[in-house]
C-alpha cells in the first residue's frame, strides 16, 4: 500500500480586508483632489469654489456642521456630488476651509485698520472702542459659525488643526491691534493683552448670545452687544493699561 501524500496546493495570499481597500481608494482619491485643487485654478473651477463655500457657510451657520451632507451642499448650491469632490477632498477638508475664509476676512479687515490707523491723544480710549467694535463679530451668522468651529476644535481635537490655528492668528491679530492702539498713547496693559483680549471677546460672547436668544420674558433687560461693549470697553482698558515706563 503506498503511503498517503497530501496534495500540495498552491497558496494563495491573505485576502485584504474590506477596510483596508477603502482607506487605501479613499488615500488615492484625496492625493488626485489634492493635485487637481492644488494646480493653476480656472475661472469655472474658482466660481463653482466660491458658490459652494458661500452656501456651505450659510448652511453651517444654520444646521451646524453635523448637519451639514455632501448631498445637501451639493444641491443647495445647484452642482453634483462629483463637483464637490472635485473641488474638496471630504468635509472636513471643505469645513476648514469656509474657517480660513471666515478668519482670513477678519483678519484682512484687523491689518486693513492698522495700517490707516489714527487716533489723537484726545479720544484715545474712544478710539481704541471704535476699532475694537469694527473687527469684532456681532451679527448672528458670524457668530454661529464662530461657536460651530469651537464645538469642532474641542469634540475632535485631532483632526481640527486647521480650525485651531485660523483661530489662533486671529486672537494674535487682536492682541496685535490693542498693542498698537495703547502704544500709540503711551499706554500698556496691566494684565498680558491676550488676557485683556480674551476678556473683550468673552463679553462679546456673551452680549451677542443674550441679543440673539429670543426673548420670551417681556420685562427682561436686555442689552444689545454693541451698547455692552460701548459700556464696557472704555472702563475695562482705563482700569487695565498704565503709562508705559518711557511716558
Amino acid at each position: 500500500m503506498y503511503p498517503y501524500v497530501m496534495e500540495k496546493t498552491p497558496r494563495t495570499p491573505p485576502a485584504r480586508s474590506l477596510g483596508h481597500a477603502v482607506s487605501t481608494h479613499i488615500s488615492g482619491r484625496r492625493a488626485a483632489v489634492e493635485k487637481l485643487i492644488t494646480s493653476d485654478i480656472t475661472e469655472r473651477r474658482a466660481l463653482t469654489q466660491q458658490a459652494l463655500l458661500a452656501t456651505g457657510r450659510t448652511l453651517i451657520a444654520n444646521k451646524g456642521v453635523a448637519g451639514v451632507s455632501v448631498g445637501d451642499l451639493a444641491k443647495e448650491a445647484g452642482f453634483t456630488r462629483g463637483a464637490f469632490y472635485s473641488n474638496f477632498t471630504d468635509m472636513d477638508h471643505f469645513v476648514a476651509e469656509v474657517a480660513r475664509l471666515e478668519w482670513q476676512h477678519t483678519l484682512d479687515t484687523i491689518e486693513s485698520i492698522l495700517s490707516t490707523l489714527e487716533i489723537t491723544k484726545d479720544n484715545a480710549i474712544d478710539g481704541a472702542v471704535d476699532v475694537m467694535l469694527q473687527v469684532l463679530p456681532r451679527d448672528r451668522d458670524r457668530y454661529l459659525l464662530w461657536n460651530e468651529f469651537s464645538t469642532v476644535e474641542i469634540r475632535f481635537p485631532d483632526s481640527s488643526a486647521e480650525l485651531s490655528a485660523h483661530s489662533q492668528a486671529f486672537s494674535a491679530a487682536l492682541v496685535d491691534l490693542l498693542n498698537s492702539i495703547l502704544e500709540s498713547f503711551d499706554l500698556e496693559p496691566v494684565v498680558p493683552a491676550v488676557d485683556l483680549v480674551e476678556g473683550i471677546i468673552g463679553i462679546l460672547s456673551r452680549s451677542t448670545r443674550n441679543e440673539l436668544l429670543p426673548h420670551s420674558t417681556p420685562h427682561r433687560h436686555i442689552t444689545d452687544a454693541t451698547t455692552l461693549l460701548e459700556r464696557l470697553l472704555p472702563t475695562m482698558l482705563r482700569s487695565l493699561t498704565r503709562p508705559t515706563a518711557h511716558a
